[in-house]
């Protein structure tokens, strides 16, 4: 029986009872928000339509359990500002008499308040302790705003690892009253968890490993620098795209990517732009364009691979939502006149570019929405709406899954409210480029037979920077014309 009639049987016998659960298929899930990992599982649907929430699957493996969130709009998970008040529940011992309260749903003895950030457990003795998503392990993707969601609990890190009796889930939208529980009580899987264990080593046929990371400003620290010398050391990027290094000078960054990745018989080529983005290439960069509001492209001479156009990006933090749909479509004008004839810039036509960095990609999204297609937010100061790849079609967002462990965060912070989420991105033209390879180093999930594999130590990737590195390895479909650049500022 397919998932579709499946899922038309369950809104069927809907008429027929209150709630109607199909039990839980068994599959790996990754939280990457790549939901084809979902589509054996079956879903609930949401009999009462007065609120955002649509669709709810559960499944779990021995490490954790996991929960897959629609919506019929965008909202963000782990805040309030579009109304849902998503809670997530779990009777963990089958007795409905013990435990917390969750809406009409009794005998939680674990309660996830996602848009207020945190998690409610209770004890033997009935009390209940408040601990942060991150000590409880909740990880969510994606990070922005978005219509569907996945969600795991780690279960080691709540007490019931080893839980044996069948338990009962709950998920309730306190803004619109909204409720699904299991019909019935579900027995956990202790089948194992998706296990990941990608090679750092570039792929065959690579031209360019491109990198982006946030060094948090503590490259002139002497324990971040040894952190950082290891995990460069290990992944070797050709270009290695930073934010977050305003309080460093182009030479002081080159002198340390000399000794830590030293090019025979050469250096490493380091430009800087006003603020707190830098572009690092094992190759010459022939041009800068620093006047691109916190976001630097620049054009780097990759030799017998061609020319290519790296943008470091630091979109606006937090709660700066407009300022970052601002930036973006500030950057997709930009695009847009060096993919055109005339202008400021007149890239080759075909000419590979790479956008990233540590876009803060939080709240609603809409941002994400202008970089991804191209569709400007305000077109009376950035212009009309274009593709932004040379085929006619929208960039392509890297998955960036994580080598040790199938989650997609970038950024964490263990003793903050928020969560941990994928903050930092990579962004290509796939009409133009090949993705042979693409994921975000933790050192801290990896196993010590690999981490000595590529000389890395376990806390090697916190102490370096709270944000991870994201390396992709490229190679072009085929070769770019040879039209002649018109550069802002040229760099001799």
């Amino acid at each position: 029986m397919s998932f579709a009639h499946l899922f038309s049987r369950c809104a069927a016998l809907a008429l027929f009872f209150p709630l109607c659960t199909l039990g839980t298929a068994q599959v790996g899930i990754s939280i990457d928000s790549d939901f084809s990992d979902w589509s054996t599982i079956p879903s609930v649907a949401v009999e009462d339509t007065a609120g955002p929430l649509v669709s709810v699957g559960f499944t779990s493996d021995a490490e954790r359990v996991y929960f897959h969130l629609i919506y019929d709009r965008i909202i963000a998970l782990d805040e309030g500002l579009i109304p849902h008040g998503t809670k997530l529940a779990l009777d963990l011992d089958g007795n409905a008499s013990t435990g917390q309260i969750a809406g009409g749903f009794q005998g939680a003895e674990l309660v996830v308040h996602l848009k207020d950030r945190y998690v409610n457990t209770t004890g033997d003795a009935g009390s209940v302790e408040q601990s942060s998503l991150n000590d409880a392990q909740v990880r969510m993707a994606p990070t922005y705003g978005e219509r569907e969601y996945e969600v795991s609990i780690d279960r080691q890190a709540n007490g019931f690892s080893n839980a044996s009796a069948p338990i009962r889930w709950s998920v309730q939208c306190s803004s619109s009253g909204q409720q699904v529980t299991s019909a019935t009580s579900i027995a956990l899987s202790n089948s194992p968890a998706v296990e990941v264990a990608a090679p750092l080593a570039r792929a065959e046929g690579t031209e360019y490993r491109v990198a982006f990371w946030n060094m948090n400003r503590r490259m002139d620290e002497a324990s971040a620098q040894g952190a950082m010398a290891r995990i460069l050391g290990a992944v070797q990027p050709d270009v290695l795209a930073m934010s977050e290094v305003e309080d460093f000078s182009e030479d002081f960054v080159q002198g340390l990517l000399n000794e830590w990745m030293p090019i025979e018989g050469g250096q490493w080529h380091v430009a800087k732009d006003d603020w707190d983005l830098m572009v690092a290439s094992r190759w010459p960069i022939t041009a800068e364009f620093s006047d691109v509001y916190r976001q630097f492209p620049v054009l780097i001479d990759a030799g017998e691979s061609g020319e290519i156009m790296v943008a470091a990006s630091h979109l606006k933090c937090c709660n700066g939502a407009d300022q970052r749909q601002s930036e973006a479509d500030e950057y997709m004008a930009f695009l847009r006149d060096a993919m055109t004839e005339g202008g400021i810039l007149d890239l080759a036509p075909k000419t590979p570019v790479i956008y990233g960095g540590d876009l803060n990609m939080v709240g609603p999204g809409h941002a994400m929405h202008t970089l991804l297609t191209g569709d400007i937010a305000d077109e009376s100061a950035n212009g009309p709406d274009f593709a932004p790849d040379w085929d006619g079609t929208g960039l392509r967002e890297l998955k960036g899954l994580q080598t040790d462990q199938a989650m997609n965060y970038t950024w964490l912070n263990a003793n903050s409210q928020w969560p941990a989420g994928k903050l930092d991105y990579m962004l290509i033209q796939d009409g133009v480029l090949e993705v042979l390879g693409d994921f975000a180093l933790e050192t801290a999930s990896m196993t010590p037979g690999r981490r000595a594999q590529f000389g890395l130590e376990a806390g090697d990737d916190m102490q370096a920077s709270d944000h991870l590195i994201v390396v992709a390895d490229l190679r072009r479909h085929d070769r770019p014309g040879t039209q002649p650049v018109k550069a802002l500022k040229r760099i001799d």
